[in-house]
């Protein structure tokens, strides 16, 4: 065999120790238990606390139940309370733990409400240039109600 290819054979030899070294140190042991991920990790994030307790929670409590009982019928009833408001899970634990207030911004409304080319026609959409002199987007709307301008 030539010199050079017994180099190469060598070198790809040596490259392919040090890959299943590296691997070995690198992959975690769970990886590949339940499939194409970490094992381990099903239980890391069951384990996780909860942040989260849902739009029922604002209105089963009888706390928020008339702005509840409005948001249930409105075309908002698909966004989640506490994608404005935030994790309530320990306002509804305790009423005297306050949620940090709804992001009201210009930036965040446009988020969903900003003129896409990918969006429905007849989805409400807006050209933040233009609508509204740069004003809040409450200071016209009211996003318990934004049938009602």
């Amino acid at each position: 065999m030539q010199p050079h290819l017994k180099r190469a054979f060598t070198l790809l030899a040596l490259v392919i120790i040090a890959f299943i070294l590296v691997r070995s140190l690198v992959v975690p042991e769970s990886f590949g238990q339940y499939g194409w991920y970490r094992g381990a990790s099903v239980n890391e994030l069951r384990d996780l606390p909860v942040n989260y307790a849902g739009s029922t929670s604002c209105g089963e409590e009888n706390c928020h139940q008339i702005i509840y009982s409005v948001w249930v019928k409105d075309r908002h009833k698909t966004v989640n309370c506490e994608t404005c408001h935030g994790p309530a899970e320990k306002h509804v634990l305790n009423a005297r733990e306050t949620l940090t207030p709804a992001n009201d911004t210009r930036e965040y409304c446009g988020k969903c409400h900003s003129k896409r080319i990918a969006r429905p026609e007849l989805f409400p959409q807006i050209d933040p240039e233009t609508h509204g002199q740069d004003l809040r987007c409450v200071y016209c709307h009211n996003p318990h109600k934004p049938w009602f301008v």
